[in-house]
């Protein structure tokens, strides 16, 4: 389980409990609100049947940040509190900080297939990860994934075009999340987080050949050839 506590000057506080074996919203839930409409701002390589989920099941996810930060100005501060395992992490951070980090984990515990692919992050959740953070932990991922598709019989994806075919849809996803939320939101906050998300995605799929080649220095102790 982890858990975000957020507490505002103003004395107002959220708290959010997320399961990461769990998904969410629960399977049948049916929220408020035009821009939750599946057809509304619908990604082009959507895979979700309207007939049996006619909600966007990312902007289901992202419901209780638009209930709560909606009003919010980006750069208010806020004190976060995060916990899990046997893990205590407190700071003082913007509020587009602060949504970003949670928003990140909200993706990738919604139904939706592209951002499922993200699934696994959620288990070694970092709150306010960076850029390079994320990078290393995405291409760690990823090739955990290769592994057991090889060992599985399956053909496994070495070259990591699958990799960043992968973020390009998450991308698009996440452009129209943000063009949802616009239509919501009363003020940026829970947009830049997203606004957020989606430069990290964008500098993973940038610098993949790059970041392998800076990275490679701390794996020298891997490259003799014995």
């Amino acid at each position: 389980m982890i858990k975000y506590a957020f507490e505002y000057t103003d004395g107002a506080m959220m708290y959010y409990e997320l399961d990461e074996n769990a998904y969410y919203p629960e399977e049948g839930t049916v929220l408020e609100g035009e821009w939750l409409n599946l057809e509304e701002f619908k990604c082009r390589i959507c895979t979700v049947d309207p007939e049996t989920h006619p909600q966007c099941p990312a902007a289901m996810a992202l419901w209780p940040v638009l209930r709560d930060f909606g009003h919010r100005i980006s750069h208010e501060p806020v004190n976060v509190q995060v916990d899990w395992t046997d893990v205590h992490l407190e700071a003082v951070t913007s509020t587009q900080q602060a949504v970003r980090s949670m928003v990140g984990l909200m993706l990738a515990l919604s139904r939706c297939p592209v951002m499922e692919k993200l699934r696994p992050m959620a288990h070694f959740h970092l709150p306010f990860a960076d850029a390079a953070h994320t990078q290393f932990r995405v291409l760690g991922m990823y090739l955990i994934a290769q592994y057991l598709r090889e060992n599985s019989g399956m053909e496994p994806d070495w070259t990591l075009e699958g990799l960043l075919q992968n973020y390009r849809e998450l991308q698009h996803a996440n452009r129209r999340l943000a063009e949802r939320i616009r239509a919501a939101s009363e003020t940026d906050a829970a947009v830049n987080g997203l606004i957020i998300l989606d430069a990290l995605a964008q500098s993973v799929e940038m610098g993949i050949n790059q970041n392998l080649k800076k990275l490679r220095p701390l794996f020298e102790m891997y490259m003799d050839p014995e």
